[in-house]
């Protein structure tokens, strides 16, 4: 059976992607360069394209306008032919016929010729019109000029109908012939309008408006009569040098707009203006040109497009068709129309090319993606087939050969049969699995007796070192108790001796603890507690231990770590272990000279978060190491051979522990050295982010027995320190309990020179029984490994009955094991500490937990008086049934006191018709505080009883009973007091109920008045003195009288309010709450308090209240 392995780094997947990617790039690039090489291309096509289109359209809207002006020329001509031939020729007769007078005075064309009059062989003249103006002149010359006309124009008139929808001649004497078929073209009857004036066609024939006697053409107009939209083509007729008559003809404009709109080059439109700027056609300004009569100017427009193209079109250079208008980026094909003379412009956006480039390079795009699909799916088949398959059985292979099955051939199918590279890599992979299995059998049978071995040495050495322990506890402990005294007054010489049983029992602790830290690491069973860690401080501790072991030799040693040296990220203790073995090591090989440890920060570790670490370098001008010994020097029980070991000795484990230590910091550590000159022992740890606490304590309290261990043994002189008794100690009982005799001897000796009362027990029972018995101490240590009952099972029984915040237990045990402290904690415990113990640090636990205790038996009672000053006060306060029978007055009142309680009352009391208020704020916080509010409180109402109201005399005994109260308190206490007195205005422009007076006294927060939504602050300053803080404050006080009409609110409150903070310490202010108290001052005194309160709260948030909230609302009915 195959193995499946599956992996996120396929290479089917790898090579399909970067092929893809390849791929992509070049379709990408190719499609890029055809978009710009089509968008070239089309340019220029788009330009031929434009050139040629503008040019036949000039020719084809042209081509009338020329036809017009041919026919022009021809009947101007034959008019001429006929006016000298018909000279002398009299055409009254005709001209009768054809004219008739009219009482408007204008001689009108008889309206048959219009409906049809016959001629010979059966021809008709129709669609002829006319007239003459009142009071001209009826010459003969006239009249054949007009019979002349309206011969021509009724014969050339329907042979021009189907390109020209009329045809006329005018006379400058006022007088018109026209053929229109569809209109009789006569001036209606009393119209007043002059034609010949007023309308362009009539009159820029004249020699006035055509000075040059050519050809003209009118701008657009539209024909009243007629109704169309025209364009009039006009030719002046001059015989001998006399303007004798105009032939004109319109043209229908409705063509050439919906030609000029409706047919254009696609995405293109026209447009038709004339030289002077006059727009003639233009697909969006259509009804704006018909709405001007045909005189709309482009320069006068607001079309700036139009304008930049009119620009563009006037400034046209001799020769150019088509031009850019780059300020719309756009090309104009420019072209006139013949006779008028008129622009055709052809508009092309060039954003046109822009998008047919688009979607050419688009279809290229796609047909390069379809490309690469079926590309990327034939190497997909391709690959999978013929590679990954392959390699997908070579990996299953491997596996099986890393999970130890070594029989390959017949679980994968590798292809053993092909003759190329991979069918001989298939081959040589089955020899080599064949070889493996071989070899693995032969070195698993090895390994298994090996690790049988080495896990006997761990066992030995961890139960060893763990047996070890005990002993050294009591003869460390014992020899540092008599050292301080514990069996009083020693002699120098005892004293050196026992010092030096004390230190080699550290030796011999550092030994065991080695040992140790070997088997856990080999283990990997060390779990660092990392923390902020100040190496500075550290190497301090570190040369006050180290003092000891340079004996009588002449060296420095040396700390060279910065103060502004950031912290490490490290466990203190390890860091301390490191640091100590490193300095050891130097010492030992160290005869004369300096020993220094230094340290700097260094970018770009590896390991490290931010890259950024910690270079530390134990530096020495000891013997140094060989060259050949540097890459062995970190190995477990190895030195330097020879004479060193000979005159060094030791384990060769100090190195190895260190180094690993420092990798289970993520660092790293290493070694340079030059034989007889030194050693540099280098290492790096991470650098903290907080900043370290002060550890400088541990090295205060090493400072007596290394300055005593360094002097010389003749002349030891052992500083004997005084213990002084502590009351603190005196209070407390305690319990150890241990079944070794000497370790109850270091215990009693540590604990009796603090003066401990002490009690012992050998064994859990005989500990449980005398607590049975009545003792009941303050705290126990207590020894795990005892017969019949280990220290967990005891804890597991006294918690039964006490918390650990009641009965505090430490557990002592040699085992220093994670699972062990875990075990103990999980029982019960309240802390652990491992033997050897340190006197200190057993001191320093010792008297936490007895204050931790103490502390909590003091706010247990503290919260239990600070409950009942609460309920008190609250007790004390008016109801809001009290407030609601005063009559005129509405009171809404509120108080919430503080976590901590502060001291702030309000009261309200009716007194013969008179309304009795107060409120205070008594600084600080606490019990003191809130009962002095109770004592303020209760004395204001027992003054009021005895009818004491004036403000002088009622502050002044208030003053003088607080002032004595806070001395016998031997508090340093005051309040803040406003008291006020309403009555009932008496005036008669107040009847009953309808206002009052409001006397205030006192010295308090401003009080807020609200007249008409209008806010009033009424500062206290001036009206007393703080109540409690000077004996005599007669001389400080004052009251002011303020009035109250109806609607009127006053509101009276505590700094609780004011200084109150939020989440981001800002305070609520002054000014937010009169904002709040104007924006409902015309609710009810009860929804004032409410949306002050509410908004207050909203503030506030999930802020800590550290003050009293105190609110009284006042509402003049």
């Amino acid at each position: 059976m195959a193995l499946v392995f599956s992996s996120k780094q396929s290479l089917t997947r790898t090579t399909l992607i970067k092929m893809g990617i390849r791929i992509a790039m070049i379709i990408i690039t190719v499609t890029v360069i055809s978009y710009w090489h089509v968008v070239s291309n089309l340019e220029s096509q788009v330009v031929e394209q434009l050139d040629k289109y503008i040019t036949e359209r000039g020719h084809r809207d042209s081509s009338l306008l020329k036809l017009a002006e041919a026919n022009h020329k021809a009947f101007k001509n034959e008019f001429l032919r006929r006016y000298q031939a018909m000279a002398n020729e009299d055409v009254s007769a005709s001209f009768d016929q054809v004219f008739e007078p009219h009482d408007d005075g204008i001689l009108r064309m008889r309206t048959k010729y219009f409906h049809g009059v016959p001629l010979t062989e059966g021809a008709r003249i129709t669609g002829m019109s006319g007239f003459i103006q009142e009071n001209v002149a009826i010459t003969d010359d006239l009249r054949r000029r007009l019979i002349i006309g309206h011969n021509m124009v009724s014969l050339y008139g329907p042979v021009w109908e189907n390109r020209f929808p009329d045809l006329y001649l005018s006379v400058p004497e006022k007088a018109v012939v026209v053929y229109w078929p569809k209109v009789i073209w006569v001036p209606e009857k009393d119209s007043k309008v002059d034609y010949f004036v007023t309308d362009e066609p009539f009159y820029i024939g004249n020699l006035e408006h055509n000075s040059q006697r050519d050809i003209v053409w009118s701008g657009i107009y539209y024909e009243e009569i007629g109704q169309e939209w025209l364009v009039s083509c006009v030719t002046p007729v001059d015989f001998n040098g006399q303007h004798i008559a105009t032939v004109g003809s319109d043209i229908l404009l409705s063509d050439l707009f919906e030609r000029t709109i409706n047919d254009h080059l696609e995405g293109a439109y026209n447009i038709i203006f004339q030289p002077d700027g006059r727009l003639i056609a233009h697909p969006n300004q259509m009804e704006a040109i018909q709405a001007s009569g045909g005189n709309l100017y482009i320069q006068q427009s607001q079309d700036q497009n139009l304008i930049n193209i009119f620009e563009q079109v006037t400034n046209l250079q001799p020769g150019q068709v088509v031009v850019e208008n780059p300020k719309d980026d756009e090309l104009l094909a420019i072209t006139t129309i013949e006779g008028p003379d008129w622009y055709l412009v052809t508009v092309y956006p060039k954003s046109l090319m822009a998008d047919l480039a688009f979607n050419t390079a688009s279809v290229i795009l796609l047909l390069g993606l379809i490309s690469l699909l079926i590309e990327i799916t034939v190497l997909f088949l391709v690959l999978r087939q013929q590679v990954a398959q392959p390699l997908q059985e070579f990996l299953g292979a491997t596996m099986q050969i890393a999970q130890g099955n070594f029989n390959v051939e017949a679980t994968q199918n590798l292809p053993l049969t092909r003759g190329d590279e991979i069918g001989q890599m298939a081959q040589s992979f089955n020899t080599m699995a064949s070889q493996l299995k071989t070899s693995f059998d032969t070195l698993e049978a090895k390994n298994t007796e090996l690790q049988r071995l080495d896990q006997v040495k761990d066992e030995f050495l961890a139960n060893t070192s763990h047996e070890l322990r005990t002993p050294l506890n009591g003869i460390i402990g014992i020899a540092e108790s008599l050292i301080d005294g514990a069996a009083g007054s020693l002699s120098e010489n005892v004293q050196q001796n026992l010092l030096m049983i004390a230190q080699s029992g550290h030796r011999l602790t550092h030994l065991v603890n080695d040992l140790l830290d070997f088997a856990k690491l080999k283990q990997q069973d060390i779990e660092l507690q990392a923390k902020s860690v100040s190496l500075r401080e550290i190497v301090e501790i570190i040369l006050m231990l180290s003092q000891p072991l340079k004996g009588q030799k002449d060296l420095q040693l040396i700390n060279a770590i910065a103060p502004e040296l950031p912290p490490a990220l490290a466990d203190e203790n390890r860091v301390q272990q490191i640091l100590y073995n490193l300095m050891g090591n130097a010492i030992k090989f160290t005869e004369r000279g300096r020993i220094e440890i230094s340290a700097k920060v260094l970018e770009n570790i590896e390991g490290f978060e931010n890259r950024r670490g910690l270079v530390i370098t134990v530096s020495d001008t000891g013997i140094g190491i060989p060259a050949d010994k540097l890459d062995r020097i970190f190995e477990a029980f190895e030195q330097a051979e020879g004479s060193t070991a000979r005159n060094y000795g030791g384990t060769g484990l100090g190195l190895a522990v260190t180094k690993k230590l420092v990798e289970l910091h993520q660092g790293q550590m290493w070694v340079t050295s030059t034989e007889g000159k030194g050693s540099q022992f280098i290492f790096t740890l991470p650098i903290a982010e907080e900043p370290a606490a002060s550890i400088l304590r541990q090295a205060t309290l090493l400072t007596r027995l290394v300055s005593t261990n360094t002097q010389d043994s003749s002349t030891v002189v052992v500083n004997q320190q005084t213990v002084e008794t502590s009351a603190f100690q005196d209070l407390f009982k305690i319990l150890i309990v241990d079944d070794e005799p000497v370790n109850l001897q270091v215990l009693v000796n540590h604990l009796s020179l603090h003066h401990y009362a002490v009690r012992q027990a050998t064994s859990g029972p005989e500990a449980l029984a005398l607590i049975e018995e009545g003792l009941k101490p303050d705290l126990i240590l207590l020894d795990v490994m005892m017969p019949r009952m280990t220290g967990y099972e005891v804890v597991r029984k006294l918690r039964e009955k006490w918390q650990p915040i009641e009965l505090p237990i430490l557990l002592l045990s040699a085992k220093n094991q994670v699972a062990d402290l875990v075990m103990g904690l999980e029982a019960g415990a309240n802390d652990y500490l491992t033997k050897p113990i340190s006197k200190d640090e057993l001191l320093a636990r010792l008297k936490n937990h007895l204050n931790i205790k103490m502390l909590k038996a003091e706010n247990l009672r503290m919260r239990a008086e600070l409950e009942i000053s609460r309920q008190l006060q609250q007790l004390l306060l008016p109801h809001d049934s009290e407030l609601n029978q005063i009559e005129g007055l509405e009171i809404a009142g509120f108080m919430e006191p503080a976590d901590e309680v502060g001291g702030d009352y309000y009261d309200v009391l009716q007194y013969e018709g008179r309304v009795f208020m107060s409120i205070g704020d008594v600084t600080g916080h606490g019990l003191q505080s809130g009962a002095l509010a109770i004592m303020v409180q209760s004395s204001v109402r027992t003054l009021l009883a005895n009818n004491e109201t004036d403000p002088v005399k009622f502050l002044s005994a208030l003053n003088q009973m607080v002032y004595h109260n806070v001395a016998r308190m031997n508090a340093e206490k005051s309040l803040t007091l406003a008291l006020l007195d309403y009555q009932f205005s008496t005036s008669p422009a107040f009847p009953k109920h309808t206002g009052g007076i409001l006397r205030l006294a006192g010295q308090h927060e401003e009080m807020i008045v609200v007249r008409e939504g209008q806010v009033e602050l009424i500062d206290t300053v001036d009206l007393g003195f703080p109540i409690g803080l000077d004996e005599d404050i007669a001389d400080f006080i004052a009251h002011t009288e303020v009035s109250l009409n109806p609607g009127n609110v006053v509101v009276l409150y505590t700094d609780g309010i004011t200084e109150a903070e939020n989440i981001d310490g800002q305070m609520y202010e002054l000014e937010r709450l009169c904002e709040v108290i104007r924006q409902n001052w015309q609710q009810t005194a009860q929804e004032i308090r409410e949306a002050v309160i509410d908004d207050v709260r909203l503030f506030i948030g999930e802020q800590k209240v550290f003050d009293d909230i105190t609110l009284l609302v006042l509402k003049q009915q």
